[in-house]
């Protein structure tokens, strides 16, 4: 029985080690999407910065649970239907408190007057996204801004699983930190994660967890595992990822997420 829903994860999972949408992999999108499956993209990644993803997808892709779950829409036209936003003045708060701590912190933000990042933030990604000129201070143009989209905090002698456990206590209980793949993390509301981003989707279009398969490779993922009823991982997922997937997928390097499709459409 085919699912209703598949939302699948973007760096690590479904684009290859460089960041890009292959042709096979639009292709099973397509096909998936033709079969009468929705098609979700659910990353970290705002809109903002996934725009050739979703061009290359094309008609491949219907909704967007983006920015780890605090940013819902369709796509590709990018129409929000449910935003969690937090105000400008939290992150820089979050700031000062880090900075206050270790000035070996670097950040990203992206917030309602755009996206900056300061020197170290664009060689800790995946792939490049937004400016490559680096800024001396992320908050630094977002003066008058209100609302946060992404804040993202990076260190320069610590990885990412360390910054996990470092960083909470300094930002209180209003604040998540959470894991994105690389080495940064994303500073969030608490409560907004792909899960709940992914429930709420759901529940607007009126999909049952049990109708929905999931794809992904990173921690923060797993909430999206545990709100879907077939939960699959690419080989080269976090152990943790693997450990809570029910099937392992090839790894994103040999288009693994079109091949389970593939395999699926197939009967």
């Amino acid at each position: 029985m085919l699912p209703r829903l598949i939302a699948t994860d973007l760096d690590g999972t479904l684009l290859d080690p460089a960041g890009q949408l292959r042709p096979r992999s639009a292709a099973a999108l397509q096909a998936a999407a033709d079969a009468g499956i929705t098609i979700v993209f659910a990353t970290g990644r705002p809109p903002i910065v996934a725009t050739a993803e979703i061009t290359a997808a094309g008609r491949g892709v219907h909704y967007g649970v983006m920015a780890n779950g605090t940013i819902i829409c369709t796509l590709p036209t990018v129409e929000v239907l449910h935003s969690i936003t937090f105000a400008t003045e939290v992150a820089r708060r979050a700031v000062r408190a880090l900075r206050a701590d270790d000035l070996d912190y670097g950040f990203a933000l992206a917030s309602d007057r755009g996206f900056t990042a300061e020197a170290g933030f664009h060689q800790r990604m995946p792939v490049v996204h937004g400016p490559d000129e680096p800024v001396v201070d992320a908050l630094v143009g977002h003066e008058g801004s209100e609302h946060t989209i992404k804040l993202l905090a990076f260190h320069h002698h610590h990885g990412a699983h360390e910054l996990l456990v470092r960083m909470p206590p300094l930002l209180g209980d209003d604040l998540v930190v959470s894991h994105m793949g690389a080495e940064a993390v994303e500073i969030a509301p608490a409560g907004a994660d792909k899960g709940v981003g992914l429930r709420w989707l759901c529940a607007h279009l009126g999909v049952a967890a049990h109708e929905v398969m999931v794809f992904g490779d990173e921690i923060n993922d797993l909430p999206m595992f545990a709100a879907a009823g077939r939960r699959v991982a690419v080989e080269n997922a976090n152990p943790l990822v693997r450990d809570a997937a029910d099937e392992i997928a090839p790894p994103n390097s040999q288009e693994g997420v079109a091949q389970v499709i593939e395999r699926l459409l197939a009967g």
